[in-house]
């Protein structure tokens, strides 16, 4: 699938639930770190921690645009193996689901936001929801029957629901630029 997929949290917290990881090598007995940490969610889940993309942050809701976050590139099989579930196929995720590992990194985040976008490039409409509703916006865009879009989802506490704007009508002051349309 030709998708990227960010999540920013605003802490470190949820990260224990995961397994962390970072290549070494050794020098006279001493272990020295090499590359970037990691996180795993089972085998097919993997979190890389990497700056924001200047993109995204132009594209991010004032509120949210000048926080201090932390970027995770979602990567490994997980995407592609639920796009295959939510259009039929039985995956076997070993205990280590997809809708498991987005409830467990986002539910105690007091503030988080999801960016999905196709071919890498695109983002077309802007969410407010909570993480039960996001995990419903990302499996039914990747039903091959719906229209697929990219989208960010600024994160809402589990009681509250969602609200959507179509991307090029969010205009930050600041930028001369629609935040979020193509121009």
């Amino acid at each position: 699938m030709d998708a990227c997929f960010e999540i920013l949290l605003s802490t470190r917290q949820t990260l224990d639930y995961l397994e962390c990881h970072q290549e070494t090598f050794t020098w006279g007995d001493v272990e020295y770190p090499q590359g970037e940490k990691y996180y795993l969610w089972g085998k097919n889940i993997k979190l890389v921690e990497r700056e924001i993309p200047p993109h995204i942050i132009k594209r991010l809701p004032l509120a949210c645009g000048n926080m201090e976050w932390l970027n995770f590139s979602v990567q490994g099989k997980g995407l592609d193996l639920l796009e295959s579930e939510v259009n039929g196929s039985e995956i076997d995720w070993e205990g280590k689901s997809f809708d498991d590992f987005i409830k467990l990194i986002l539910t105690e985040q007091p503030q988080w936001v999801v960016i999905f976008e196709w071919h890498c490039d695109r983002i077309d409409s802007l969410y407010q929801q909570n993480v039960s509703e996001c995990i419903c916006q990302i499996k039914n865009n990747l039903k091959w029957e719906n229209k697929r879009e990219g989208f960010l989802v600024i994160g809402l506490p589990e009681n509250e629901t969602n609200s959507s704007t179509i991307a090029g009508e969010i205009v930050r002051p600041d930028f001369k630029e629609t935040v979020l349309g193509y121009h």
